[in-house]
């Protein structure tokens, strides 16, 4: 736990001019720390991540080497908060860092430099605070909370980190001023995804002017700023044009995946919120198979193996990716009599999309300890169904995990029954959305669907609400997948800010969605984060179509998996 380094640095520093001196802000001075020197910035990085400019680690360790601390886990804002609040945590005390705060408890007098310490406390000279920082000990000799890591920080590092320390909890990160939090979306405004990205927007609009009409999120206003994701270098050109114009996170903005643009958002600790995937979503824009389902078109894409996402990544999904999808799949096949122990073929397309697939399976299987799958890749367009049927038999099968268009799907089906084979073929509603009127009722009937949203009178209270809202802001009718996704979104971001504070800041947003847990937003199951898991919802359910009567047909009640 880093309790101590910045501590120690706010208390300690003193009498030695060479040594950078902690001061309490000046009348005016609040100002000044909107726009931070780059020292002071150099000295945010230092605090917030326990990394300096160029990349290097911050490295210590708890009094008599009891653990090793480095980077992240050893930087201030672990222990005393994004913005200097101060934590209490296991019966342990992180003092506050604010300027004013932390001097009011050392002692010091007036502020400006020059301004002295309460007797007693002991002259600090630069040596004195490598010791302190080093050993773990004070001004006057004493041992500090050995708690408190030791550090080895260069003193070039240490005047940086107490530049900052006179700022924070007073800087204003980007898209934040005094009276407005700025969010931030990268849509589809042109070409054939314009209405999607249209209501998308809309939605993200109505559900920030609620806030607002309600007085804001600590008096401030919550504004929108949108960038056309189908202009100049798409997606990752229009989330640069927004990180460049100043957000503090992007909210139900289009995303695909793009380790580029992922890497990005991390260096900058952006968060994007609710990632919309227009195209082959892991969700049913349309609802399950017209059972009236709004659906979610979020969730990104190819994301393989989510679940194990560290503190680094900034993507905060909604809905599962086709890894855990075929998790669960295998899950629901494992968990049957019939089919226990069973070997699985994966049949997926040869992209980012249907490879996460396949390696979900095969994570299930392993963890399960059953036989690895069969795998059977293709180009999209271009499966032979007679390989399908043959492949399945050739390994003895006993199930078929499909991730492709719904006409692949459709052709596999038809050559499996022609075969005289009746192994169940397991398929998520994401990756034939747009694609489904390649099923027959007959066929869709014989298909078992992994849907990651609510289904039955959870479903439809949740379709009536999202409704209701819709009406009440005077948002025009629209796909409702799409419109149910931003929402969701909208109310996740509003809840972290909400739970972050009244000074906003991306490292406590990120905190603040890092604690949430079983949170209701409305159209989706409940959704739960952590520091090391970056979607919130790790489960599906399974159902048939009847052919009948085109509604959904439970196979299973919610099926969760865990990482």
């Amino acid at each position: 736990m880093a309790v101590g380094i910045c501590a120690v640095a706010a208390w300690a520093l003193g009498g030695d001019e060479r040594a950078p001196r902690a001061h309490a802000p000046a009348e005016g001075e609040a100002a000044s720390c909107e726009e931070l020197s780059p020292a002071a910035r150099r000295g945010k990085r230092i605090y917030q991540r326990g990394a300096t400019e160029d990349g290097r680690a911050v490295q210590g360790a708890i009094a008599g080497g009891a653990a090793a601390l480095s980077g992240r886990e050893a930087a201030c804002a672990g222990c005393h908060g994004p913005s200097g609040e101060g934590t209490t945590e296991g019966g342990v005390t992180a003092p506050p860092l604010a300027a004013e705060r932390r001097l009011a408890a050392s002692g010091e007098r007036g502020g400006g430099a020059g301004q002295g310490r309460g007797a007693g406390d002991g002259a600090m000279t630069a040596a004195a605070l490598v010791t302190a920082i080093r050993e773990g000990r004070g001004p006057a000799g004493k041992w500090l909370s050995p708690v408190m890591p030791r550090y080895r920080l260069a003193e070039a590092d240490l005047s940086d980190l107490v530049e900052y320390l006179d700022c924070v909890g007073r800087d204003l990160d980007p898209g934040v001023t005094a009276g407005s939090v700025a969010l931030g979306a990268a849509l589809p405004l042109t070409g054939p995804e314009a209405p999607a990205g249209a209501a998308a927007r809309d939605v993200l609009m109505a559900a920030f002017a609620e806030v607002n009409a309600r007085g804001g999120l600590y008096r401030r206003r919550l504004e929108l700023r949108v960038e056309d994701s189908a202009g100049p270098a798409g997606e990752a050109g229009a989330t640069a044009r927004l990180l460049d114009r100043g957000v503090l996170a992007l909210v139900g903005s289009a995303f695909d995946g793009d380790p580029a643009l992922r890497a990005r958002l991390s260096e900058e600790r952006a968060p994007l919120v609710g990632p919309l995937a227009l195209a082959g979503a892991p969700g049913f824009a349309g609802g399950a198979g017209g059972a009236g389902a709004p659906g979610l078109a979020g969730g990104a894409p190819g994301r393989a193996r989510d679940i194990a996402a560290g503190a680094d990544d900034m993507v905060f999904q909604v809905l599962p990716g086709p890894d855990v999808l075929a998790r669960v799949a295998v899950k629901h096949l494992a968990g049957a009599p019939a089919t226990a122990g069973a070997l699985a073929l994966v049949v997926h397309t040869r992209d980012r999309a249907g490879e996460a697939w396949a390696s979900g399976a095969r994570e299930e299987a392993a963890h399960r300890e059953l036989p690895p799958p069969s795998t059977l890749p293709f180009e999209p367009g271009r499966l032979s169904p007679r390989d399908v049927a043959d492949a399945a038999r050739v390994h003895g099968a006993k199930a078929v995990l499909f991730w492709g268009p719904g006409a692949e799907l459709a052709s596999a089906r038809a050559a499996l029954d022609a075969a005289g084979s009746a192994v169940p073929i397991y398929a998520s509603v994401g990756s034939i959305a747009g694609h489904a009127g390649a099923l027959s009722r007959e066929l869709a009937g014989s298909v078992l669907f992994l849907y990651p949203g609510s289904l039955g009178e959870r479903e439809r209270a949740s379709e009536d609400a999202l409704r209701a809202f819709l009406r009440r802001a005077g948002v025009a009718p629209g796909p409702l997948g799409i419109q149910a996704s931003a929402y969701v979104a909208a109310q996740i971001a509003i809840e972290a800010l909400k739970r972050a504070g009244a000074h906003a800041t991306r490292e406590g947003l990120i905190a603040a969605l890092e604690r949430l847990r079983d949170f209701d937003a409305g159209p989706a199951p409940r959704v739960t984060f952590a520091r090391n898991r970056r979607t919130g919802v790790l489960g599906a359910s399974v159902f048939r179509m009847n052919p009948t009567s085109d509604t959904a047909v439970r196979a299973s009640e919610w099926i969760e998996v865990v990482p």
